[in-house]
This record gives C-alpha cells, structure tokens and sequence, in this order.
C-alpha cells in the first residue's frame, strides 16, 4: 500500500524551521518584556518597613464566631509575608546573557502574585489576587500607622 504526500518534498523541513523561528522570536519578546519590567525604577528595598494598623474586622474568631480586627502580632506578621511575597526588587538578581545577547534572570520567587482572602460576615471568604503590598494593604483594610 502507497502513501498518499500532502505536498512536495521539503515543504516538512520548512514548516518545522518556521515553527523554530517563531518559538524563538516568542522567546526573545518575552525576555525584551521581562527585561523592561524588571529595569523600571523602584523604590529601594533598604527603606525602614512601614508599620500598618488594621481597620477592618477580617479574622473570623474561633472562639466567638464573630469577626474581630486582626492583632497589631497578626497585623505585623501578614505585613511580613505579603512583602516577602510580592517582592518587586530586582536587588541581588544577577543578569545572565547568553550568546545570541539574550539577558535572563533567575527572579528567585519575585515577581509573582499573592492569593489572599479575608473572611465576611455571612460566614464565607473573599478572595483576591494582587501584585503589591499597597494593593494588599486597600483588600485587607490596613492603613499606614503615621
């Protein structure tokens, strides 16, 4: 039994080298994008840490069943992990370039974003994903303590 050819012979190896070329120029628009958002300005790291009081009855109380404000403990603690989290500082990232002068950087966990959720009053919980501490802050109901 014969088998029938789609097309003449070669067009196989040019549909493969096309399908090549554009992984690669996909790989390399998306290293110029992780490149530019990595090389925008950013505040320093080094800055003391802010201090945030809490606002909003968030913590379903164990032993109540009530909402209660969280702890200034609970407060500081969420503060502590959402930062560690959301890290946007490239500080410490070193820059690899390989030899087609692609650069790439190992992010190390940054970058990401963080799922939080609080609990409602109906007995449920809201749930919302975000990028910043400051976004945190505004879904959690923490402000600045001055």
């Amino acid at each position: 039994m014969r088998l029938k050819q789609e097309g003449p012979p070669g067009k196989t190896k040019r549909r493969g080298k096309r399908a090549r070329i554009g992984i690669f120029i996909a790989f390399v628009v998306l290293a110029i994008a992780v490149i530019a958002t990595i090389a925008l300005p950013r505040k320093s790291s080094q800055a003391a840490p802010k201090k945030y009081r809490a606002t909003k009855e968030i913590i379903l109380d164990k032993d109540t069943g009530t909402l209660r404000k969280p702890t200034q403990q609970e407060t500081d603690d969420m503060v502590a992990q959402i930062s560690a989290l959301a890290n946007r500082s490239t500080d410490g990232l070193a820059t690899k370039t390989s030899a087609n002068g692609t650069q790439m950087m190992d992010l190390q966990g940054r970058m990401g974003s963080v799922v939080l959720g609080r609990a409602t009053a109906d007995g449920g919980t809201e749930v919302r994903c975000v990028f910043t501490l400051e976004e945190a802050a505004d879904f959690l109901g923490l402000e600045e303590d001055q």
